[in-house]
């Protein structure tokens, strides 16, 4: 599974308005296969959550990017990953102010 796959299969869930699924999915991709899609990814699925008044579903997505600020690699995890998993963790466009920025435009 690659980040484009993660990207594809989370696109064909917030195409057919499953925020809920695409959220889980982005999540479980993660979990299960060590690997993350775009960021731009990430602000898709809580944009179309907020845009379609799920407030609690675009939490839970910020809920899972606030994991990644605090997350930590483990000796199973390869140095590719780490990297990417840390460009994401400091990308601004996820960062707390960014985030507050998106909820408050809705």
């Amino acid at each position: 599974v690659t980040k484009y796959t993660a990207q594809a299969m989370a696109d064909g869930f917030l195409n057919v308005g499953d925020v809920s699924g695409a959220s889980s999915m982005v999540q479980d991709i993660f979990n299960q296969h060590d690997t993350l899609p775009p960021y731009t990814t990430h602000l898709k699925i809580i944009e179309f959550a907020l845009s379609n008044g799920l407030i609690f579903e675009a939490k839970r997505h910020v809920y899972f990017v606030q994991q990644l600020w605090k997350w930590q690699p483990s000796q199973h995890h390869d140095k590719q990953f780490c990297k990417i998993v840390d460009a994401t963790k400091r990308n601004p466009k996820l960062s707390k102010k960014a985030l507050q920025k998106l909820f408050r435009y809705f």
